[in-house]
């Protein structure tokens, strides 16, 4: 009799078990399905959005390379006028003595005293009249 009632519990509580997962069951199948519907749109959408990324890679490296171009050739620009005004600058000290004996810069001086002189002259002139 014991084993008897033994039985009659356990399976009362099997049965109570199986009826309380049946909700979670039903929930778990319709997860499922939901899943199911997500991956078929996941699929349909997928092939655009990976050949749109490989158009936007494909962009990303041309500009890359057009872009790495251009400063490669504002470098080696750079580089040649840097080499030609240190040519300049490392021998301006040959050209410069030939250049101030040209009759413009002796002319230039003789302006300045000039102008110097006539500075003067006016300065005095009129701490004169002041006076």
């Amino acid at each position: 009799m014991d084993l008897e009632i033994g039985l009659l519990i356990l399976v009362v509580i099997l049965i109570l078990l199986i009826i309380f997962c049946i909700p979670v069951l039903l929930q778990i199948w319709r997860v499922s399905k939901d899943l199911t519907i997500t991956l078929q749109t996941m699929n349909k959408s997928l092939p655009t959005i990976l050949k749109n990324m490989e158009e936007i890679t494909a962009n990303v490296n041309n500009s890359t390379s057009v872009i790495n171009k251009k400063i490669q050739n504002f470098s080696d620009t750079t580089n040649r006028s840097g080499s030609v005004i240190n040519d300049v600058i490392d021998n301006i000290q040959y050209f410069a003595p030939l250049a101030m004996k040209l009759p413009v810069f002796s002319s230039f001086k003789n302006i300045i005293a000039i102008i110097k002189g006539i500075s003067v002259f006016i300065d005095v002139l009129v701490k004169k009249q002041k006076a």
